[in-house]
């Protein structure tokens, strides 16, 4: 069986997903050094915050969460991405 190709627009959008990922983690950081904690002090599961700071696909609704809880807005999460 062959392997399937990945569409190049697919790469794209998992270096963006990387991208943001890395932000949520950069900005999180600043608030609490260990996810746990901070998920369970936020009312999040640590899980899905795990994915999201792993660049993983999670649903937007648990993404906007996650921001909301972090105090972060869209316009400025996006800003400079």
């Amino acid at each position: 069986m062959k392997p399937k190709k990945v569409p190049e627009s697919f790469t794209e959008a998992n270096t963006k997903l990387a991208q943001i990922g890395e932000k949520v983690r950069m900005l999180r950081k600043g608030l609490s050094p260990n996810y746990e904690n901070f998920a369970a002090n936020s009312n999040l599961n640590k899980v899905t915050l795990n994915k999201i700071e792993r660049g993983e696909n999670v649903s937007m609704r648990l993404f906007v969460l996650t921001l909301q809880k972090m105090g972060i807005s869209l316009e400025n999460f996006f800003k400079g991405l």
